[in-house]
């Protein structure tokens, strides 16, 4: 039992790594995706809110699956769905980028209440910010090996293989967890409904309690920005500063790097402090200054600038789902946590639909990069008086 334990948070935090892969592998080549059919590289911002809208189908529809079947069978489903829906991207028409980005994004929305239902019952109560922040660095991990991987493989054997290696790093996910599978699905409920019969009540939940609306809301700006800076680092670093996609790709690794460490520095400043609203809000005061600087992303800036001022994007936009899972788990009663955690995310998927399609508009209106980034001071503000606004609220 004890070596089951001590497998679940590595099980959960490569799975959650694979799974973010799979999402940014697009973005990661979305110069040579664009190329390939044709399209301008910018509307890559639709690709990711396709991925939102299925994540928001499953989380509004199927919440309660890991009450029926348990969270981590749940949570193979959810990988076995993105990996279908990687593969569904090789086939050559236009339309299943459409088809295979919603399918990949119905698996991974079962994937984070899986997991932080798992977590909230194997982890002691005074480190759960510490060990969701740890679980959380998956997304911008997986960020790092698209950022890192597909561009290379783009350029050597085409951006297809890319995919075939994420569909590929998926379903080995899905054979790790089978190892547990039975001893972490103990508390299944054989009668519990699988399609939720209210599809909004994890929204609704978090929404009558002004507390958690107020967190969600701030989840769903960094979201908005934290998707935008990935989704177009790339993109931006190509088309302004006329990078090559292998060397555009560091900068996204640097976006990613900087979120994973900012969202462990968060978890444990969260934990030592006691109060996460108020770590989080000297957060977003710095994500608005983040922001603001964007105008500076010109053809002739430095790149140690461009460098420097993507991973303090990354590090501010990236660093919060752990910390605000958490805790939307502590101020949730003890039987609504997944049900709460579910319809948190619903809210949080909100910016990272409309974020990225409203920062690719603002490109094609003004054409510049720098003032699509400065947009996201708008988010960043939201999101700071949200968070000063929980302190007070009733939860």
């Amino acid at each position: 039992m004890q070596s089951l334990q001590q497998l679940l948070l590595p099980a959960l935090l490569a799975g959650h790594s694979f799974a973010s892969m799979a999402v940014l592998v697009l973005p990661a080549v979305a110069p040579e995706v664009a190329r390939d059919y044709g399209f301008n590289p910018s509307l890559i911002g639709y690709q990711i809110s396709l991925v939102s809208s299925g994540m928001v189908v499953t989380l509004t529809l199927l919440g309660n699956m890991s009450r029926r079947y348990g969270a981590a069978r749940v949570n193979q489903l959810g990988h076995a769905l993105a990996a279908i829906g990687m593969l569904v991207l090789l086939i050559p028409h236009a339309a299943f980028l459409i088809i295979g980005s919603l399918v990949i994004g119905l698996g991974y929305g079962m994937i984070t209440p899986s997991a932080s239902h798992l977590l909230m019952r194997y982890t002691p109560p005074q480190r759960r910010s510490t060990v969701f922040s740890i679980h959380q660095t998956g997304i911008p991990a997986g960020g790092m090996l698209a950022a890192l991987i597909a561009p290379a493989v783009a350029v050597t054997a085409g951006w297809r293989w890319s995919v075939v290696l994420s569909a590929l790093l998926l379903l080995a996910v899905v054979a790790l967890m089978q190892y547990g599978r039975r001893s972490w699905d103990d508390d299944r409920d054989r009668s519990a409904p699988a399609v939720t019969p209210n599809p909004f009540a994890g929204a609704a939940a978090i929404w009558r309690r002004p507390a958690l609306r107020l967190l969600a809301i701030a989840g769903s700006c960094f979201s908005w920005v934290q998707f935008c800076a990935a989704t177009f680092a790339v993109v931006a670093s190509v088309e302004t500063l006329q990078m090559s996609l292998v060397v555009a790709g560091t900068v996204l690794t640097v976006v990613q790097i900087a979120s994973a460490a900012g969202r462990v520095l968060i978890g444990w400043i969260s934990d030592r402090i006691g109060d996460t609203a108020r770590v989080l809000a000297w957060n977003a005061g710095l994500m608005v200054l983040c922001a603001l600087y964007g105008l500076a992303l010109q053809p002739q800036t430095p790149l140690l600038l461009v460098y420097l001022w993507f991973a303090l994007l990354g590090a501010t936009s990236g660093c919060w789902p752990g910390a605000i899972l958490a805790e939307v788990g502590r101020r949730s009663p003890p039987h609504e946590v997944s049900l709460s955690i579910s319809g948190s995310l619903v809210i949080t998927n909100v910016g990272k639909f409309i974020g990225p399609i409203l920062f690719a508009n603002i490109y094609v209106l003004t054409r510049d990069y720098g003032v699509a980034f400065a947009a996201l001071l708008l988010p960043s503000a939201v999101a700071l008086y949200c968070l000063l606004a929980s302190r007070k609220a009733q939860s």
